[in-house]
């Protein structure tokens, strides 16, 4: 649990004791629950639901940015090592100096040295949707140079020397990959809306807080002028 979430889960805590200290007072004055009490109970109930979801929904995440990630830099083989291969086979091809293969150079040093950010969420912060994005765009990117570099070796009229170089395997893993992506955005997004509803949530809960400390204080100055 990250400082920022411990604070959270302390809040939430609290926000239950002092329920249940209200229904302790309310029922030995046998009355109804008080309607902030009844706002409070929901505001938790709530939370805890938003919670369960967006755990349920980070780890989902999690694990397709692993698999897309498998993709661009694994060993079976990965869009780097694919196209390092390709790029081999296209040297030995060609030695011309046309446009086509001047892009085609140039995407094969853009897609090596491209730096694809961390994982942007870990145990020392909390969710970031900014960094999100960013990494979500970095990898949107990747898979857009990949397409155009294949979209390109067929105007150079590339012929792969290697078995394991096929055209249309490449354009089936580009495909995939971008396709992967969007799907990961669309996830990244559902993120992005549970965390701003937990965050909704917890203002409300501070605001529910403090208008049942006011309910549960004057009861009990009421009670204790009642006993005198």
């Amino acid at each position: 649990m990250t400082p920022y979430e411990g604070t959270l889960a302390k809040k939430l805590t609290q926000a239950f004791e002092l329920g249940q200290v209200m229904a302790k007072w309310r029922q030995r004055a046998k009355q109804e629950a008080f309607p902030e009490e009844l706002i409070l109970e929901s505001i938790i109930n709530r939370i805890d639901q938003i919670n369960q979801q967006f755990n349920e929904q980070l780890h989902e995440y999690q694990t397709l940015t692993e698999a897309r990630k498998e993709v661009a830099n694994g060993s079976t083989p990965g869009i780097r090592q694919v196209i390092d291969t390709v790029w081999a086979d296209l040297c030995h091809q060609s030695t011309s100096d046309s446009v086509a293969t001047s892009l085609l150079k140039n995407l094969h040093q853009k897609i090596q040295r491209f730096t694809l950010p961390g994982f942007p969420i870990n145990s020392r912060k909390p969710f970031f949707y900014k960094e999100i994005r960013l990494y979500e765009d970095s990898y949107a990117l990747l898979g857009q140079y990949y397409s155009w570099f294949i979209d390109l070796l067929s105007v150079v009229n590339f012929s792969p020397l290697h078995e394991t170089v096929c055209l249309n395997n490449l354009r089936h893993q580009a495909h995939e990959f971008n396709r992967q992506t969007t799907q990961i955005m669309e996830e990244a997004e559902k993120l992005k809306n549970l965390q701003l509803a937990r965050n909704y949530l917890f203002k409300s809960l501070n605001q529910a807080t403090v208008a049942a400390r006011g309910r549960l204080s004057a009861y009990k100055q009421e009670a204790y002028r009642s006993y005198r």
